[in-house]
């Protein structure tokens, strides 16, 4: 009977736990989702309408300028999240996602050659001053692709994921394949744009427009576009946990196992 009791209170207290990592989930993506939000409102919004009138007047030449400042910007450590929010604010939703796709797989290329043929030797020894990016390394040669999309997956800054993968001993056709794992991050930030642009676009209707929503439009609509925002956080937020997790668990094999 107490063993059965004891089991009882164990189970118990694992689903309040499980519940309390799920609140906890929905808190953190709650939080970017408005950080996100106020960084285009304070940072691009102002800027907004200047850059898209620019980039409307360029033509095909917008995309092509949109991804050479991604492709300068990310290799110097400029947030990438800021570029996909601006490209989800101007080129909306779909075609946000399209450029800024082929922009970090452009970038992630000519990172691993920048990487590969001038700081390689620079950077073996950081790599043996460090245990665990040196077990990066090593996990990266044996596990490959797996663990290069695991990395794309988690919240690590794309730019240096691009310069570590680059110096060590990966391969660059998983290298480069391995790039779609940045998909969920991207859709996510270049949804934040589009969301936050639309937010404010509709904000300047309904007040032109006597409080009144635009023609075609309803509640359910904007409802459904936001709800589909939280989820779309949520989800990468859940899985970079798991990514993170099984990210751990490459590094510390190899850590216990020798070197070769």
């Amino acid at each position: 009977m107490a063993d059965t009791l004891h089991l009882d209170i164990d189970a118990v207290s694992k689903r309040h736990a499980s519940w309390r990592g799920v609140v906890v989930k929905i808190g953190l993506a709650l939080v970017l989702f408005v950080g996100l939000f106020m960084l285009f409102h304070f940072v691009l919004e102002p800027y907004m309408s200047t850059m898209e009138g620019f980039m409307y007047r360029l033509g095909f030449w917008g995309p092509v300028l949109f991804i050479a400042v991604f492709l300068v910007g990310t290799s110097i450590f400029i947030p990438e999240s800021i570029l996909a929010i601006a490209a989800g604010a101007i080129f909306g939703l779909w075609m946000g996602l399209v450029w800024v796709v082929i922009a970090g797989t452009i970038t992630a290329v000519v990172c691993f050659w920048i990487g590969r043929k001038l700081l390689r030797g620079r950077v073996e020894g950081l790599l043996g001053q460090h245990p665990k990016i040196k077990a990066i390394d090593r996990a990266a040669s044996t596990a490959g692709f797996r663990l290069m999309v695991l990395l794309r997956l988690s919240p690590l800054n794309y730019t240096l994921l691009n310069y570590l993968l680059a110096v060590s001993r990966a391969k660059f056709k998983p290298y480069v394949l391995a790039c779609f794992g940045m998909f969920p991050g991207n859709f996510s930030t270049v949804y934040v744009g589009f969301a936050a642009r639309h937010a404010a676009d509709l904000a300047a209707d309904v007040k032109s427009d006597g409080g009144k929503l635009p023609p075609g439009d309803g509640w359910v609509h904007e409802g459904a576009l936001f709800l589909g925002l939280a989820a779309a956080v949520i989800a990468t937020i859940v899985v970079a946990k798991i990514a993170m997790r099984a990210i751990r668990a490459a590094t510390d094999t190899a850590l216990s196992e020798p070197a070769a």
